[in-house]
């Protein structure tokens, strides 16, 4: 079965992206089609970073910052337009990439420190160390697939819908109680429900305002005997 995303802005195929977009028109969300720097944009896939130097291109340019701890610069790649790109996506408990919030950030360049000369709003360190920062509004979460890994034998099952009311999760991990598993919309207006579960196979499906739908992200689809359609999950 083919994979379906869940976006907050926009779609892409198989990943679930939840953003909102600050960004101007003209700035690409694909790294590849990036023609200018910008500030650092926060698309549906993560945050995407660029930079170009007037005059003569530097030799390796890298990014740090709040986004990681501090603990680790990446490496920016020019593109075909000459601008040095990367996009941040590493994802951590539960599928998060960022959460909602500030991050402040800075440009090694050729082994020099400096902010982002595409990006002009700054805020000072303890130190007085002025410091370029981008904002998250909502919560960048990617989930190839239900459910995902929140903590030891603990998952979070997410479910798309903007007009929906009431959503339920149910399967063979609940005995099939309609009402025991309730979701709840979290800041990025997903539904979203976690679930210990045992490792072994299950089935399930969403009680969506009382209309029974199966998973558009499972990968497996299994039937009963009255041949109805119900999604299916192998744990380990």
């Amino acid at each position: 079965m083919k994979k379906t995303g869940l976006r907050t802005i926009f779609r892409l195929t198989g990943v679930i992206l939840l953003l909102l977009v600050n960004s101007s028109a003209a700035f690409a969300a694909n790294p590849k089609d990036v023609r200018e720097p910008q500030p650092p944009l926060v698309t549906d896939n993560g945050v995407l970073f660029s930079y170009r130097a007037e005059g003569k291109a530097p030799k390796y340019v890298k990014v740090i910052g709040d986004f990681n701890g501090w603990e680790q610069s990446y490496f920016l790649v020019k593109n075909r337009y000459g601008v040095f790109v990367f996009l941040y996506d590493k994802t951590r408990e539960k599928g998060v990439v960022l959460d909602d919030g500030r991050y402040r950030y800075r440009f090694l360049v050729d082994g020099v420190w400096m902010n982002d000369p595409s990006h002009t709003r700054k805020e000072y360190d303890d130190r007085g160390t002025a410091l370029s920062y981008f904002d998250v509004p909502a919560p960048i979460v990617i989930a190839k697939q239900n459910p995902v890994l929140a903590r030891d034998r603990t998952y979070v099952f997410y479910y798309e819908n903007d007009t929906a009311r009431d959503v339920y999760l149910i399967g063979d991990f609940n005995n099939w109680n309609p009402y025991s598993l309730p979701m709840k919309r979290n800041k990025s207006g997903l539904w979203e429900r976690e679930v210990d579960i045992l490792p072994g196979a299950y089935a399930y499906i969403f009680l969506v305002d009382g209309v029974y739908r199966k998973d558009p992200l499972g990968t497996t689809v299994v039937y009963d005997r009255f041949d109805n359609e119900f999604s299916q999950l192998q744990l380990p």
